[in-house]
């Protein structure tokens, strides 16, 4: 996700020089995101390419208030939600589909070694991502991949804080758990190797 900064800087760029190059970029940095969004919630890809591009032609059509929002990211997953709820006329999100969860644990002036862990590292997690109940990695995907705090994510997704937290920490401990079980792993595969050689 781009730095909040440089969200502000599109923001500002699009309210005041009704740049469409900017807005360009402002979409195709949130476009998958708020189509999975939808699409987890009105069931159809059709519905759900209507309904976000409903959003962002209403984001165009009140550009000069961009630079007013507080929180550009929580705004459009709002956005979202409170159009795929007037489509459906249903008061609440049930079950939410996210394929495509990625985290980029790696740094560019690690070494080739601490690199090759990196990737590992970051297989496992994906991994465990995708084994999670999908109300699971959504919630994880808002908290530490958007950055919204816990109550946005509550109202958003229209559960309790302690829902939120319920499913964080199940997240974070599967994770935890699959970590570790993949170091042990790879610590006991060259000392199996060397015992049955003996």
């Amino acid at each position: 996700m781009m730095p909040e900064a440089e969200i502000r800087d599109l923001l500002n760029e699009i309210a005041l020089n009704n740049s469409r190059v900017s807005f360009k970029r402002l979409y195709l940095l949130y476009y998958n995101k708020m189509f999975s969004l939808a699409k987890s919630i009105v069931k159809s890809e059709e519905v759900a390419e209507e309904v976000t591009d409903d959003v962002f032609l209403n984001l165009w059509m009140q550009r000069a208030r961009l630079p007013l929002i507080g929180n550009f990211t929580y705004y459009c997953y709002t956005a979202i939600k409170n159009k795929s709820l007037t489509h459906l006329s249903k008061p609440q999100v049930k079950k939410v589909d996210i394929d495509d969860i990625e985290l980029d644990v790696a740094d560019s002036s690690a070494t080739g070694e601490e690199r090759l862990i990196c990737e590992d590292l970051t297989k496992v997690i994906d991994s465990s991502l995708k084994a999670l109940p999908e109300q699971c990695k959504l919630v994880f995907k808002l908290l530490r991949e958007d950055g919204l705090k816990y109550r946005q994510v509550a109202e958003l997704l229209d559960i309790s804080i302690k829902t939120v937290e319920y499913h964080m920490g199940n997240a974070l401990k599967r994770i935890a758990e699959d970590v570790s079980n993949s170091q042990k792993t790879a610590v006991q595969a060259p000392v199996n190797f060397l015992l049955k050689k003996s």
